[in-house]
């Protein structure tokens, strides 16, 4: 059955109700990418008007994904419950949203609908709604979890704390916790994106976050946000796990992309539940997504990213997760061009997560790379708390010195906080005020000393902050006028966001880096992407993947006979990374790759390169492994770092979680000696087994026993 709307002389006609569903999504960027977005402003109008007139029960029976190709389509359609959904049964999309926006839709009716609302439905009603009535809708919305203190109660807004480092440093994390502690930060969770995927550093990273909650009495939750395979693993081995984390999609196909599936959530969901370490609650489960996550694996099925997105919270809905985090400008401008497509994509998912029944969180961030900054971000936030949202990130000076990208500060939450009236969940808020963090009326207290106990701890007089600066680069210690930064941090990273921003569109000198490559005794073969220019390669990525049909040919010369190793060094998001370190690194790595007597396809320079161009390279050379040298996205602390994607047996169709990772590569970070070795091990493990992913583990013993023993040596006693 079609459905179709006239506008003037024109009748507009959609095949289908996926086909509708995305003619009517505001415009983004990645629904363009996917070939699904209206063609013009007046289609997408009609594609509205038909969305209004379609009723809700037809969401029942007509699936955009089939029933019977993809699981997550059978969790949403068997866990349905038509008597949550009756009040609402009668309606169509545009009849629910006058009823969404009417006073009969209050808190409790609200509450009662979520469990017979699916996916599809919400993401339909937000697609004719203004930003304002997304706020208001929202608003009317409370969801309550509960682990180690209450989060989501009326009048309370809480923080994940985030305190990442650009090499996993205990003593760098420790004190960026402190200083968002200081700050009235870390109510939601302590939470830390380690730049390994070692099992050791995932162990060494849990029993730190475990001896600072539990040595300082912090009533809150900590999480590792590494994959889940990893996190069964800690949980069989004993280490101490609060939440289990895991990012999801809203395909089945994109959810194997990430190398996990409905039943692997469950088991870990199962495994943490029998440890019973939550005091006020077992939500134990966190979640992240992002629109645009299933297009970027290829695993859409022609439905909008939006309407996929709302698909993910069914699969969190099933596991009554304790946090979900939309984390919406951290893919790039392909997905999300702007800060007005974040704004509005970031309202949308935390509207359609509270209808859906879920703790919504909004990581509210943008990348070096999209059209947003500052004010964007601003814009976003306030609204977001405007709409009731439940938490957000707190970072040091709204820097993330090892995911290199901008989101909320610790200062920002303690504007909102003062803006809006909210307070953190109650239990965190009496930690505060009986450290002396707060007063009674959860405001800030301006104290020229650290107060007990960590002063006691720390046993550093006077000012604390240069010496704990030594162990990061994170903003911390910034000071504050009222909540905000003072005037010198603001201008500064005014300044280093300009620097990163630039980054983004410097050139690669390939004449230069070819020279100092076959000084190496190397060949060298230079390729380039499909993407013709810079700004096709940012908006692209399918481009960027696939090699010029002229430098295929060249490649598949090469190809006498199969290699065990590919080595490819390409541009990404920051030339100036490859240009400063890649040499550096290979001079490093390739001694250690011939030593081994692996045979070795030249070296391939590409350009306008995304990872997965490596894919193409070697499946052309024949080569058993890949690894792909890429310029990392430029932060405002690193413009110059690189990455190593290892894939064994490339070939156009490789998944993420059939790759591994080494992060952060630069002289701030992880040095290019260290960066080798890792990588050398991988190449052992990976031939050796025939596998690279989340399947292949780092278990190398690399801290002595001292490091693993003294994991917050500075906050000893």
């Amino acid at each position: 059955m079609t459905f179709q709307h006239q506008l003037g002389q024109t009748r507009y006609r959609f095949a289908d109700l996926k086909t509708l569903l995305a003619k009517a999504s505001p415009r983004r960027s990645g629904d363009e990418l996917a070939g699904l977005a209206a063609a013009s402003n007046e289609e997408r109008v009609a594609a509205q008007w038909a969305l209004a007139e379609v009723p809700l029960s037809r969401f029942l029976t007509d699936a955009v994904i089939p029933y019977e190709q993809d699981e997550v389509t059978r969790l949403i359609l068997d866990s349905h419950q038509r008597d949550a959904f009756a009040p609402v049964a009668s309606l169509t999309v545009g009849e629910f949203r006058n009823w969404l926006l009417s006073d009969r839709a209050d808190t409790a009716a609200l509450k009662r609908l979520a469990a017979g609302l699916t996916p599809e439905m919400v993401a339909a009603v937000s697609k004719i709604m203004r930003i304002q009535d997304l706020v208001v809708v929202a608003a009317k919305c409370q969801v309550t979890t509960a682990f180690r203190n209450t989060i989501g109660l009326a009048g309370r807004f809480s923080t994940r704390l985030q305190p990442n480092h650009p090499t996993d440093q205990a003593s760098g994390i420790a004190a960026s916790i402190l200083d968002g502690l200081l700050m009235g930060n870390g109510d939601a969770v302590i939470g830390i994106n380690p730049v390994s995927d070692s099992l050791q550093t995932l162990d060494h990273l849990l029993h730190l976050l475990d001896e600072l909650i539990q040595r300082f009495e912090i009533p809150t939750q900590s999480c590792v946000l590494t994959h889940v395979s990893s996190t069964l693993t800690a949980l069989e081995r004993g280490w101490p796990v609060d939440l289990v984390f895991q990012s999801i999609a809203g395909t089945q196909a994109a959810n194997t992309g990430f190398g996990i599936d409905l039943s692997l959530l469950r088991e870990a969901h199962d495994a943490a539940s029998r440890q019973n370490r939550g005091s006020q609650g077992q939500n134990l489960m966190y979640f992240e997504t992002g629109q645009g996550s299933c297009l970027s694996a290829d695993a859409h099925h022609g439905v909008d990213q939006q309407t996929l997105e709302a698909r993910a919270y069914a699969v969190a809905r099933a596991f009554d997760p304790l946090l979900v985090n939309t984390v919406v400008g951290f893919i790039g401008p392909e997905y999300l061009f702007d800060g007005k497509q974040i704004i509005r994509a970031g309202l949308e998912d935390h509207f359609c997560g509270k209808l859906l029944g879920l703790p919504m969180g909004c990581d509210i961030c943008y990348t070096n790379h999209a059209e947003a900054d500052q004010d964007d971000l601003d814009m976003l936030l306030t609204q977001f708390v405007a709409a009731g949202g439940t938490f957000i990130m707190g970072i040091p000076g709204s820097d993330d010195v090892m995911l290199n990208y901008q989101t909320t500060s610790f200062h920002d939450a303690a504007a909102m906080r003062s803006l809006f009236g909210k307070r953190p969940a109650p239990e965190f808020e009496s930690w505060l005020i009986k450290a002396g963090i707060t007063d009674a009326q959860s405001a800030l207290q301006n104290r020229e000393q650290l107060p007990e106990p960590f002063s006691r701890a720390l046993k550093v007089p006077g000012d604390p902050w240069p010496a704990l600066r030594q162990h990061t680069p994170a903003r911390i210690g910034l000071g504050r006028c009222g909540n905000s930064l003072p005037t010198q941090a603001h201008l500064q990273f005014q300044q280093d966001h300009a620097a990163a921003r630039d980054a983004v569109h410097g050139q690669l000198d390939l004449s230069r880096l070819r020279r100092q490559i076959e000084a190496l005794q190397s060949d060298v073969v230079e390729v380039c992407s499909q993407a013709s220019e810079r700004s096709v390669y940012l908006q692209r990525p399918d481009l960027g993947r696939r090699l010029r049909a002229e430098d295929k040919a060249l490649l598949q010369d090469l190809a006498e006979k199969p290699f065990d190793i590919l080595v490819v060094v390409a541009d990404g998001l920051s030339a100036r990374g490859v240009q400063r370190h890649a040499a550096d690194l290979l001079a490093e790595l390739l001694p250690g790759l011939r030593k081994n007597n692996w045979s070795l396809a030249p070296v391939v320079l590409a350009s306008q390169a995304r990872v997965a161009l490596a894919d193409e390279i070697g499946e052309t050379l024949g080569a058993r492994l890949s690894l792909m040298i890429i310029g990392e996205r430029p932060g405002l602390s690193a413009a110059d770092s690189l990455g190593i994607y290892l894939t064994y047996h490339p070939g156009p169709g490789k998944r993420d979680a059939e790759r591994n990772c080494i992060s952060n590569i630069r002289p701030q970070g992880l040095c290019t000696t260290d960066a080798a070795d890792t990588c050398l091990h991988l190449c052992h493990q990976a031939l050796a087994k025939k596998l690279t992913g989340t399947a292949l583990k780092d278990d190398r013993q690399t801290l002595t026993s001292d490091e693993a023993g003294a994991r917050v040596t500075f906050l000893k006693p």
